[in-house]
């Protein structure tokens, strides 16, 4: 009779343990195709709760310095991808760490991460820690924002309403049509075609090199707009600008670009160096010095940048940085083909950040760029934390 006491008790805590970890609710399923699609919640109120029996009676801000921190490191989602009765792959929408929940500015709170994860048996997908070697990809952008979700069961009576009191402020309820209608678009970029390369959450981590100061500096602003105004040119013969061709355009965050130049255009608007690049000094006197810059595995760099070369003012700021750009090209009667054109980014103060202010493309033989082939002027906006 004991004996079968302590395996009661012994099978009760082993299942109350898996209940917590594992406790969720399958919200829908969905069939399209050959897939089905199973969206499992895991409520982050109940999981509170679980983990801690005292936290209905703490003080709100204690509440409020729990849930951000729970919202921020935990599953909320998993979309389930189904094929032939099998688990394939799991989309799932989890809190981004690095970012911050503010309490006042409710519509900066977007805050969720999609990992795409494949997927393999005996694995707790609830657990970043354990799935975390089986992502294929993460995605970063997302135009909803929020800390509560309309499947809480704290939230079964607060239908129709845009939030709800708790903790000691008003915080934000994420319709799950919105989080499904993102979701599911995402999905069918990953079966169907591609998933854009500026959505997928760039690595940092290696883009921070003290030498280009503003590479580490930005990270103190939440986003910085980027205006730019571009003008193509054509010269007639006596060296007088013969057409003009400008362009107005917006970048939304140029904080989303470092780690992710694909582009010619993301990486001479502000080139972004790795900490394995090195700056050499070759010239100093009383204005300044001068420098070449070294690069290694800098693939984006690489491509569209050669012969790098860097001018400090006497105070140890960025006056210009100056390169031969790479321009590729492809035809039928060159095949691949790369030309090589002059390249300088000025550099001045805007708020505490030495940026790029005009940009200058011209032909090899106009060193002294007295007729650019392409000018692009460059202001921004910033948004602090």
């Amino acid at each position: 009779m004991k004996e079968k006491f302590v395996l009661l008790i012994t099978l009760f805590i082993f299942g109350l343990n898996i209940s917590i970890a594992q406790k969720s609710k399958t919200i829908e399923k969905i069939k399209f195709d050959n897939y089905e699609l199973k969206v499992k919640f895991f409520d982050p109120y109940e999981h509170l709760m679980s983990e801690d029996r005292e936290f209905k009676s703490l003080y709100p801000k204690i509440q409020e310095k729990k849930w951000n921190e729970y919202i921020l490191n935990n599953v909320i989602y998993d979309f389930q991808l189904i094929q032939n009765k099998k688990i394939i792959k799991h989309y799932i929408l989890r809190g981004n760490p690095s970012k911050s929940i503010y309490s006042k500015n409710l519509t900066r709170n977007n805050i969720y991460l999609l990992d795409i994860v494949n997927h393999k048996n005996k694995t707790d997908f609830f657990k970043i820690s354990e799935y975390s070697k089986l992502i294929s990809k993460t995605i970063d952008k997302f135009n909803f924002y929020g800390t509560l979700f309309d499947d809480m069961e704290l939230l079964k009576d607060n239908e129709g309403k845009l939030g709800k009191n708790i903790f000691g402020r008003f915080r934000l309820k994420i319709p799950y049509s919105t989080i499904q209608k993102n979701i599911m678009t995402l999905i069918s970029f990953d079966l169907y075609g591609e998933i854009e390369t500026e959505w997928i959450l760039n690595n940092t981590e290696g883009f921070k090199n003290s030498f280009f100061d503003y590479q580490e500096k930005i990270d103190q602003y939440f986003k910085i707009e980027r205006i730019k105004k571009t003008y193509v040119r054509t010269y007639d013969l006596n060296g007088e600008i013969q057409n003009e061709y400008p362009r107005l355009n917006t970048d939304k965050n140029i904080k989303s670009y470092i780690g992710k130049m694909n582009r010619i255009g993301d990486v001479v608007s502000l080139p972004f160096f790795k900490s394995t690049d090195k700056a050499i000094i070759i010239e100093k006197d009383s204005l300044g010095s001068k420098y070449k810059v070294e690069i290694t595995n800098n693939e984006p760099i690489e491509k569209y940048l050669e012969n790098i070369f860097v001018v400090k003012g006497s105070n140890g700021e960025i006056e210009n940085i100056t390169a031969t750009l790479l321009i590729h090209g492809s035809s039928i009667d060159r095949g691949d083909y790369v030309e090589r054109e002059n390249y300088v980014a000025y550099f001045k103060t805007f708020e505490d950040l030495r940026l790029p202010y005009k940009i200058l493309f011209s032909p090899l033989t106009d060193e002294k760029f007295e007729k650019p082939r392409i000018e692009i002027e460059l202001d921004y906006l910033f948004h602090r934390k």
